[in-house]
This record gives structure tokens, C-alpha cells and sequence, in this order.
């Protein structure tokens, strides 16, 4: 019975040395970009995302857009370049990327 509650500890010991790992691999690939009013952004536009809406070459980012507003909890107020504002809400910033000029 012993063997037993040994070996239960040995495996929970590694399950949490493998978690750390991956955690470790995930944290290192996770990036946060932290935007800021008047920079240069690509929206990711998810109506071209569903199967059939995409031809081969077609590009699935929209843009570029120039970030108006911040807005608490990653959320962002766009307007194009020329000034006026594009959507009626908000985007959320997991659907942004740096545009570079």
C-alpha cells in the first residue's frame, strides 16, 4: 500500500514539472502589445474567417487604422486615416495587430 501512495506522489510531482513546463513554452510565445491613441493597427476581419467567405490570395486583415480611443479591458475606439471613425464599437485588442509603415 505504500508503493502505491509513492508512486501517487511521484506522478503528481511530475504532472506539476510538466505543467510548469508548458506554462514556461506558452508564456514565452504570449506577447502583449500594448497600444496606444495614434498607432498604426490592422483589424483581423472575421466575417472572411468562415469557410467559403475566403479565396486562396485574399487577405484576412483590413486596415490600416489609427487607434482614437483606449478604453479599459483591452478595447479600442478605430477610425481611418483620414479621420472618421469606422466602427460604431468597440474592438477588442485580440483582433489587432501593429501595422508598420
Amino acid at each position: 500500500m505504500a508503493e502505491v501512495h509513492q508512486i501517487r506522489d511521484q506522478l503528481i510531482e511530475r504532472s506539476a514539472i510538466h505543467q510548469r513546463k508548458i506554462k514556461k513554452a506558452f508564456n514565452r510565445k504570449a506577447k502583449m502589445d500594448n497600444f496606444q491613441v495614434g498607432n498604426w493597427v490592422l483589424k483581423w476581419d472575421a466575417l472572411k474567417e468562415k469557410k467559403g467567405n475566403l479565396g486562396k490570395f485574399d487577405a484576412l486583415w483590413t486596415g490600416p487604422f489609427v487607434i482614437s480611443q483606449v478604453q479599459e479591458n483591452n478595447t479600442f475606439m478605430l477610425q481611418i486615416l483620414e479621420g472618421e471613425i469606422v466602427f460604431d464599437g468597440l474592438v477588442n485588442g485580440k483582433f489587432l495587430k501593429v501595422y508598420f509603415v
